[in-house]
């Protein structure tokens, strides 16, 4: 019996894996085609960086696989009423649940080793093929009557011989220098830093039309000019992995560092709270005496400190790297306990049901999804441990489905 649910289990895993693979596979080629498939880069290329991206959405392809197998298996065996059978014969479900919850710590396994071997190594490759790539693409097209846009600079000109543009107009479009017009008779192109994408105007003869503030117009001009134009914005970050993409080696390292940070942050907060409370304390004693110390100043400096004590510090990277060290965990983890909530469904008997299993399994994947998202994004604004956060959906997953397998037991 273990043979033949096993058998299942991984074959009902294979067509879920190729199920989330394709989907994210088709979000991946879509982002690279926008990046740099437009730019007639040769299809060897791209494929190599497809295929360093993979780890990227291994991690959630695993456990998402995991939880839709396990649910496909046992509600295909309580539609072929096999748990009926097996159930009938005296032998217990644990038999059934063994070789599926074995299976899935090794997936959980091969999820951890993928989360802190292959996803930092792959990164590193991608990024240096990556760079490879910018440095020989055309970032800048000049080309005679076009317009460009860079970041919050839009470059209108006319003719264009080699690197030189004749007409050209700078549109400023940022709230900082919103309404400002720069144009010249000719311009040198040229590129000032390689590694982050600047080229560098020389502009001749150049004239600056800017707005004021009190709604007036100033008008200024000048023999010769530079103007620099910063692709960086428009090319993806390159110069470091993200945390999610390092080992739990060098988040380690960075943890310690931040960790260090907050302590001295802590220690400066501390000592600010301290003063606060001691000037507070001498000008409510002085109050006593004193018939001239304000009670409004003693009622802002109250305000000021309950302000000060609501205001916890909170290092911004040092609860980032602790999340993202914890998520390599808990979605390596989720393998094995997102399976517990479809072994309910081996109580009930229902009508096709893989195709049932295969649905509910959706809707799980979907929740617990957007509650490990919601997690995340409250890691910035409670000074509680990341890890409760992180590890909460993986624990609300897990009880739950272990109530619901006691609850249907009594059924």
């Amino acid at each position: 019996m273990y043979r033949h649910i096993g058998r299942e289990y991984l074959l009902s895993f294979l067509v879920a894996f190729f199920f989330f693979f394709f989907i994210f596979f088709i979000n991946q080629i879509l982002l690279i085609a926008q990046r740099i498939l437009l730019k007639q880069v040769d299809y060897f290329s791209v494929l190599q960086l497809v295929l360093l991206s993979i780890p990227q959405f291994l991690l959630y392809t695993f456990p998402f696989s995991s939880l839709t197998a396990s649910s496909m298996v046992i509600g295909d065996l309580s539609g072929n009423n096999e748990i009926l059978a097996i159930r009938s014969s005296g032998i217990s479900l644990k038999h059934v649940f063994i070789p599926i919850i074995i299976i899935s710590l090794a997936f959980s396994m091969l999820t951890f080793l993928t989360a802190d071997k292959a996803l930092p190594w792959s990164t590193k490759k991608y990024r240096e093929l990556y760079t490879d790539l910018m440095r020989d693409l055309p970032t800048l097209e000049l080309m005679a009557n076009s317009t460009n846009t860079i970041a919050n600079t839009v470059m209108v000109n006319k003719g264009v011989e080699g690197n030189t543009v004749h007409d050209i107009i700078l549109f400023e479009t940022s709230s900082v220098r919103g309404g400002q017009i720069l144009s010249a008779p000719k311009a040198e192109v040229s590129l000032y830093d390689l590694q982050s994408f600047i080229y560098q105007l020389e502009l001749d003869n150049p004239l600056i039309l800017k707005s004021e503030t009190q709604g007036g117009w100033a008008l200024s001009k000048a023999e010769s000019a530079q103007f620099f134009l910063n692709f960086s914005g428009q090319i993806a970050s390159i110069a470091s992995a993200l945390p999610s993409q390092l080992s739990i080696k060098e988040l380690q390292q960075n943890i310690q560092e931040h960790k260090i940070a907050l302590q001295a942050e802590k220690k400066r907060y501390q000592e600010k709270v301290q003063t606060l409370e001691l000037s507070l304390a001498e000008l409510v004693d002085k109050a006593k005496t004193d018939a001239e110390v304000s009670v409004s100043h003693i009622e802002e400096l109250e305000v000021q400190l309950k302000q000060l004590k609501d205001q916890k510090p909170i290092n911004f990277y040092y609860q980032y790297y602790r999340a993202e060290l914890h998520k390599k965990y808990a979605l390596s983890a989720a393998c094995f306990m997102l399976v517990f909530l479809t072994f309910s469904l081996s109580f009930f008997r229902v009508k096709h049901g893989r195709l049932i299993g295969f649905g509910l399994s959706m809707l799980v994947a979907v929740v617990y999804w957007y509650l490990l998202f919601f997690a995340q994004m409250q890691i910035f604004s409670l000074s509680i441990s990341p890890a409760l956060l992180i590890w909460s959906p993986n624990l609300l997953m897990f009880f739950g489905g272990l109530l619901f397998l006691l609850h249907a037991r009594r059924l």
